[in-house]
Parts: structure tokens; C-alpha cells; sequence
């Protein structure tokens, strides 16, 4: 629920078509440099009358005036988000409406947090096998994480007694997805990496991992041409073999 008001000072007795509110919400996605690569959309757009002229009141009369306002926002909405590709911004605007005059703004932005993550605590895994059947399985404790916490679970290499692994590691890959018109692109980085001893997989044995999730952190979210998402990556290397990798897709909350 939004609450508030309209504080007005007029100078001198007006006469106004009205005295509005607007609340809307803003997604651009851009992709590239034209324009079309560049989508535009409203979350949503709601309109209010907060004063209108009447027979008996239709003036302003110099002084200090205050309109009230209340609202339910729809749901669900994306959070507030400025990203590589895609910026959400969700805005106040409350205008007085004159006659053959430049109408009066005034602009108020609205900070937006995702809903609360549910089932966070159910648990997640991926597996991966290469031709030569080498299997990597990545099992987390958890899906659902808040930023400061830890990523906690296990890594499983099977399959390697003839092969010689070279490198392991597992990543925190932070993932923006953007869409406009034809157009889809994605942006991955990774916020956090561990590196592990190969021999530690030998035998089969599941190896402990810990992620921590950066304070900084992003929430996840899903919007109309526009994601945030969460992946943690295991890769191993092996010698005269192809790379295993096996991901699997966590949520992101906000504090």
C-alpha cells in the first residue's frame, strides 16, 4: 500500500482543470544503439483525481492546500533494477492541470523490493556427462538465498579413474537476460570463484562447497522482456577430454 500527500502552495487564487496523481512504472530494455533494439513497457500506469472544479469550488484560493492519496500496487511486480541492458524505475507524479498556462509537476521516484523468496529452503541439483563418461554432480542444500548468505552443498566427480583431471572449480555467476523485439542477448559475470584441488575428487568422494552471496547482490526477478538470475557453475578439466560443466539456477532475494 502507498500513502501520502500532495502538498500545494498557490501564490494567488487559481483556477485549475484539476489536480492529478500519477503512478506508473518504466521497463527499457536496450540491446543496441537503434531503436529497434530498444523495448519499452509500464508495469503499470494508474491515474487518480486528487481535486476537480465544482459549481460551488471552482477556484484554488491563495494559500496552502494538501490532497491525500492512497493506492494498492499490483502485483507481482519486477523490483527496482538498473542493469547492463535493463532499467526499471518506478515513479510519483503529482501535476496541477491550468488553462493556457505550463502545467505544475512534481516527480517522486518509488523504490520497489521483490516479494519475500518462498521455498528457499527446498534443495537443488544438475548433473552433467561428457562422452567419455565422466558425470559431475552439483547438489546444493538450498535455492533460495539472501545477500551475506552462503551457498552451501556438494561436488561429485565420477568416472575419472582414466583420465587425468586438470582444474575444478566452482562459480557464482550473476546473470542478466534482455530482450527487445527480435532481439536477445545476455550478460554473465561471475561475482565469486573457488577454486579446488583436482585430487580432491578423485574416488568419487563428494567434495564440501561454500559460495558466499556478495553483499551487493541483486535480487532475482522476472519481467516482461527483461530477467535477473543467479547460476552456480562446477567445471572440470580433463586432459584429452572435453569439459564437464553442470549448473544449476538459484533465486536471489532482497534484505
Amino acid at each position: 500500500m502507498v500513502h501520502g500527500r500532495v502538498h500545494l502552495t498557490v501564490q494567488s487564487d487559481v483556477r485549475p482543470r484539476g489536480v492529478m496523481l500519477r503512478a506508473f512504472g518504466e521497463e527499457v530494455t536496450t540491446l543496441g544503439p537503434n531503436t529497434l533494439m530498444t523495448q519499452h513497457s509500464h508495469p503499470f500506469d494508474l491515474t487518480f483525481n486528487l481535486w476537480s472544479p465544482t459549481a460551488h469550488e471552482d477556484r484554488l484560493l491563495k494559500g496552502e492546500h494538501d490532497f491525500a492519496f492512497e493506492f494498492a500496487l499490483p502485483t507481482p511486480l519486477p523490483p527496482s533494477f538498473n542493469g547492463e541492458f535493463t532499467r526499471i524505475v518506478y515513479l510519483i507524479e503529482a501535476k496541477v492541470d491550468l488553462a493556457l498556462h505550463a502545467d505544475i509537476r512534481c516527480e517522486q521516484t518509488l523504490h520497489i523490493l521483490p516479494a519475500p523468496l518462498t521455498g528457499a529452503d527446498q534443495p537443488v541439483s544438475a548433473s552433467a556427462v561428457s562422452p567419455q563418461g565422466v558425470r559431475l554432480e552439483l547438489a546444493l542444500n538450498a535455492s533460495g538465498f539472501y545477500p551475506g548468505d552462503h551457498v552451501q552443498g556438494t561436488l561429485r566427480a565420477t568416472g575419472t579413474d582414466q583420465l587425468s583431471l586438470t582444474a575444478a572449480t566452482v562459480e557464482l555467476i550473476s546473470r542478466e537476460k534482455g530482450e527487445a523485439r527480435e532481439f536477445t542477448d545476455h550478460f554473465d559475470k561471475v561475482r565469486v570463484r573457488v577454486e579446488i584441488d583436482p585430487a580432491q575428487l578423485i574416488g568419487g568422494q563428494p567434495f564440501p562447497i561454500d559460495l558466499p552471496i556478495p553483499e551487493d547482490a541483486d535480487p532475482s526477478f522476472v519481467a516482461q522482456h527483461s530477467a535477473k538470475s543467479r547460476l552456480v557453475r562446477a567445471r572440470i578439466d580433463c586432459a584429452h577430454a572435453p569439459t564437464v560443466i553442470a549448473e544449476a539456477v538459484i533465486r536471489v532475494g532482497a534484505k
